[in-house]
Formats: structure tokens, sequence, C-alpha cells
């Protein structure tokens, strides 16, 4: 009995970090995602997780972590200025933002606020995190 309560709670607490990724687009190299469930917005700014997933394995210049297949990002979005800025990076050896994973974050402290080029990635990025609509019970 005791084992599945403990499953029934382990279940429960898994949906309240529920993922929606949304695909943004990709080549035959790779695939970025935006996971719509967090995107969150305050005080005028939004953010959001994104996933890059790579079919190939890819360098990395760490000797302790060789090459990872996948990573998330946070970015902040201004949507008043149609920016955005990453604030933390964290890459995977899997794909799906799965097995081992160091995070690349402290290197993004002074990142700042910029524009992204008409029609890139990034603007893609922009219009779908700005274009959401949050559910009232997130704002």
């Amino acid at each position: 009995m005791k084992k599945w309560i403990l499953m029934l709670c382990l279940i429960s607490a898994g949906a309240v970090h529920a993922e929606t990724w949304q695909n943004v687009g990709g080549s035959d190299t790779a695939e970025l995602s935006i996971d719509v469930d967090s995107i969150k917005e305050n005080k005028g700014i939004r953010e959001a997780w994104s996933l890059w997933n790579f079919k190939e394995a890819r360098n990395n210049n760490d000797s302790s972590f060789p090459t990872l297949k996948s990573y998330k990002d946070m970015h902040q979005y201004n949507c008043k200025d149609q920016s955005l800025k990453l604030t933390k990076e964290i890459i995977y050896a899997e794909n799906d933002g799965k097995g081992a994973s160091r995070d690349h974050s402290d290197a993004l402290k002074n990142m700042q606020f910029t524009k992204p080029k008409p029609l890139s990635v990034a603007d893609a990025m922009v219009q779908l995190v700005c274009g959401y609509e949050i559910p009232a019970a997130k704002k």
C-alpha cells in the first residue's frame, strides 16, 4: 500500500512540472522547441525554456564532458522592444535534455537584451514567446 501511495505522489508531482514543447523549426542537423508551459511574465519581461536537439553529438570544449546532444536555454524576452537575452544554459549528453548534464549559466551573467535579425531563429523565438497567450492562472 505504501508503494502505491508513493507512486501516486511521484506521478502527481511530475504532472505539476509538465513540459509542452512546441517546435520552432529545424534542419537536417538540429531541432529547436520552446516549452510553452514555462512561459511566464513578470513586470513586462517574459521568460521561457528552449531546447535544442542535435542529430549528431556536438563537440564541447570540456574534456570532462566532451560531447553534447542537446541543451536547454532560459531566455528573457522584452516583448515591447522585441529583444531577448540568454540567462541560463544547461548542456546534456543525450537528446531531449536527458543524461549527464552541465550548467553553463555562470558565463551568462552580463548578457544584455539584443534585437534579433529579422527572420532569424532568435526572431522566431521572440515571435512565439511574445505572441503566446499565457493562461490566466500563470499571469
